[in-house]
């Protein structure tokens, strides 16, 4: 790729102290440990409006960071991705592999003072279940059946599939519990009630969302702050100068940012490792010539990687083409993807051939008018264009350009997978007929019973083999999905916060945070 078309993108995105005046000097202050402030506020530079406040029925994962602050989980995963109890004490998946018992925790009640029970779990899974506008109830019905409460504390899930992956399942949207008293609300989605640590106060939608922690929260040692503020900065120069005039808390910050804030006296934390979190282009099989599994391969081996990850990056996004990084328990290390991970522009152009599109074709992505994913589109652009391959941007809201894509009305979407407690919620949305990552229903009559067999056991190792054989079927298939590379997290904070912790399976570090005065 031609050195100077990356370089224009990069500077793109260099915005502090370029485009804004905060770089004056902030106050440079430091944590002490001994001066804790539990009366603090501590206020997010938030980059996308979320699209529901309700977690059965939101369609992105940008939802997450604010849902998660809003509703506890029946289970929770730890920063490597293992899972923990939350809302559930214990859980046990029966011998048989025909039920899952939940016996939940007796201290933990909704923010409208009601019970966190076995009911209230009921509940729940009948909402996501029945509910017509339900956004997820394809993560759980082809597992969950229906449920029984078979005491004040104790539930049951009868199965109707493999139950394996429920422990980590849980720990995302199906396991976010809502108020029963708050279910049939009509503006849940504004007004929500959950069993986390915080209520939202007031919110100016679209803009900013304010948070008071509960005093009664049943776990002392987590959010030890007070307020809580997230402000949709949609503009990176927005953001960055907010955070150097003081104005803001912290935010994330992408390759070169991190560098600028640093040089500008914020403090930067950065994940040890890549999450499962990627930058990636999803493409709709029933639009343009995407049907053609050569023109996929293709577009994969025209993309440098590795260019994008030096460059937008600084190198904190790991290039690969698997879906899962190296690490994690869902990679594969027996999978040879370099036919579709490797930047080789020659292969390409004999694949668009093969495919009897010597000269190429043209296609729309639709890309979110956030700078990261506007650098993404451009520099794939440039790629695609020298097989080939005419590709068109089309910048729009990040809500309405994943809308777009999901109800099949764009040919490919350029955005980000925010990451998912369990590594079968990226399967069922991209590789299954019928999920929101897979508008062209690209599937094979072995992938269901091969994502079944992911779930047969809760023990790591045999979920792992079973990754293995998904993935080879996968690439065998020809993924509708490009992953480009796996994020390696980093947030810029003022000088008095620490113990900011990176979660394998993305999230935000809000639970184990520290203010001082």
């Amino acid at each position: 790729m031609p050195a100077r078309p990356l370089f224009t993108v990069a500077v793109s995105i260099l915005t502090v102290c370029l485009l804004g005046t905060g770089c004056a000097g902030i106050d440079q202050r430091t944590f002490d440990p001994n001066a804790l402030d539990r009366e603090a506020e501590v206020v997010y530079g938030q980059i996308v409006v979320p699209s529901s406040l309700d977690p059965h029925r939101g369609v992105t994962e940008n939802d997450l960071p604010l849902l998660a602050v809003i509703y506890d989980r029946i289970t929770d995963v730890d920063t490597d991705g293992n899972p923990i109890p939350m809302l559930a004490e214990s859980w046990s998946l029966d011998e048989s592999g025909k039920t899952f018992t939940l016996v939940m925790r007796s201290d933990a009640t909704f923010s409208d003072g009601t019970p966190v029970d076995a009911p209230a779990v009921k509940a729940n899974f009948d909402r996501i279940l029945t509910d017509p506008q339900s956004t997820i109830r394809g993560q759980i019905a082809t597992t969950i059946g229906s449920v029984d409460v078979l005491d004040s504390r104790t539930v049951r899930l009868n199965l109707v599939g493999p139950g394996g992956a429920l422990p980590t399942l849980l720990a995302s949207r199906p396991g976010m519990l809502v108020s029963p008293a708050a279910l049939a609300n009509p503006d849940l989605d504004q007004n929500p009630v959950g069993a986390g640590a915080f209520t939202m106060t007031r919110s100016i939608p679209g803009t900013a969302y304010y948070f008071e922690r509960r005093p009664d929260y049943w776990d002392d040692d987590a959010y030890r702050f007070s307020n809580l503020t997230f402000l949709i900065q949609l503009d990176t120069a927005t953001r960055m100068n907010s955070l150097q005039a003081g104005e803001s808390t912290m935010t994330g910050v992408v390759g070169p940012q991190k560098e600028e804030a640093a040089a500008g006296g914020l403090q930067v934390f950065t994940s040890s490792g890549a999450s499962t979190s990627m930058a990636r282009i999803s493409l709709n099989t029933e639009r343009s010539e995407f049907a053609k599994k050569q023109v996929r391969q293709a577009m994969n081996l025209a993309i440098d990687r590795e260019a994008i990850s030096r460059v937008l990056y600084s190198g904190d996004c790991i290039p690969g083409a698997q879906p899962y990084p190296e690490g994690y328990f869902a990679h594969s290390d027996e999978l040879d993807d370099s036919g579709w991970s490797s930047y080789d522009p020659d292969r390409a152009r004999e694949l668009l051939a093969e495919a009897g599109l010597p000269n190429g074709f043209t296609f729309t992505a639709a890309v979110p008018s956030l700078s990261i994913y506007q650098n993404n589109a451009q520099v794939v652009q440039q790629n695609l264009a020298d097989v080939g391959i005419d590709m068109r941007i089309e910048v729009m809201d990040a809500t309405q350009a994943r809308a777009r894509f999901v109800t099949g009305d764009a040919d490919a979407l350029v955005g980000q997978y925010g990451g998912g407690t369990d590594p079968g919620l990226y399967v069922q949305s991209a590789y299954m007929s019928g999920g929101g990552d897979n508008p062209g229903n690209l599937s094979t009559p072995e992938m269901a019973e091969l994502f079944a067999e992911t779930a047969r056991s809760t023990d790591v190792e045999q979920r792992s083999a079973a990754y293995a054989d998904l993935l080879a079927e996968a690439f065998d298939m020809g993924p509708a999905q490009i992953v480009l590379c796996h994020s390696v997290a980093s947030v810029a904070t003022q000088g008095n916060l620490a113990n900011y912790e990176f979660y394998k399976t993305g999230g935000t570090g809000l639970r184990t945070l520290d203010v001082s005065k």
